[in-house]
């Protein structure tokens, strides 16, 4: 009989530690490679939990700026999932171009996050799965590639889970978000508007002239964040800029699909 129990226990060992490993050391963290992402194969956290996949818009977001981002800089990205009555909150997150390749360098900013998957994607630790209410938000950081790639597209997969010691229950939502390079750094004159800037250098007031009905009108600082914009600009109307600091800024006019862009200098 006890030789019995033992091919028993023998038989089930394996199914036990699958159910083990499955329900609670992903506590720590994604094993890796579950983003959902095409480097991933599309793999997400569906591979131990039960379900489908749910689409999810707007669970991440940045600070890169709407222009897009400059290469080599480093910007913020918070992921926040939301799931009524949700127990316990987990994610994996990533970045790759338009083939698939991980591009970028996250960055874990505190103790609820970590780097993973051969530190090409970032997830949650065990101090970071406790939602308030019903969602959860994680902040790190990321450096985007030091050279030229074009698109890149986040992407995220959420597990809510019940938190019942298993894998039944739980909700696995996917999100995603994209951002291209700035024309900033890499081109000056993309397009072809003739504008021009006065007073340059500027003490704090500024007026562009240019052909247009109305234009889109960006400066930027030398990092690619925006710090001053107006939609629908009409040539020389005043902008007031006593509230920039003192240095080099760019200014972007935008019509349309055509760009320019000129060095600005705030005294």
């Amino acid at each position: 009989m006890k030789k019995n129990y033992s091919l028993i226990i023998a038989l089930m060992a394996p199914a036990l530690l699958a159910l083990f490993f499955a329900g609670t050391l992903y506590h720590s963290g994604s094993p890796g490679g579950k983003t959902g992402s095409p480097g991933d194969n599309s793999a997400n956290c569906t591979a131990c939990h039960t379900g489908s996949p749910n689409n999810a818009v707007d669970w991440i977001t940045s600070d890169i700026p709407a222009l897009g981002y400059v290469v080599g800089e480093t910007y913020t990205i918070t992921a926040t999932g939301t799931h009524a009555g949700v127990g316990r909150f987990g994610f994996e997150l990533t970045s790759e171009d338009t083939d698939g390749n991980k591009v970028g360098q996250f960055m874990s900013t505190d103790g609820q996050t970590q780097l993973v998957n051969g530190n090409n994607s970032i997830t949650h630790t065990s101090a970071g799965i406790t939602p308030s209410g019903n969602s959860k938000t994680w902040t790190f950081q990321w450096t985007a590639p030091s050279t030229d790639i074009g698109l890149v597209t986040f992407y995220g997969a959420f597990n809510a889970t019940n938190n019942n010691g298993g894998t039944s229950g739980d909700v696995v939502y996917l999100s995603n978000m994209s951002v291209d390079e700035s024309s900033i750094g890499i081109n000056e004159e993309l397009g072809k508007i003739t504008f021009s800037m006065s007073p340059n250098p500027s003490y704090g007031q500024l007026a562009i002239s240019h052909a247009y009905e109305s234009t889109n009108i960006y400066i930027l600082d030398l990092s690619g964040r925006i710090v001053f914009q107006e939609m629908r600009y009409h040539s020389m109307d005043k902008i007031n800029l006593s509230n920039l600091n003192h240095g080099i800024y760019l200014v972007q006019v935008q019509n349309g699909r055509k760009v320019s862009t000129q060095k600005l200098v705030i005294k």
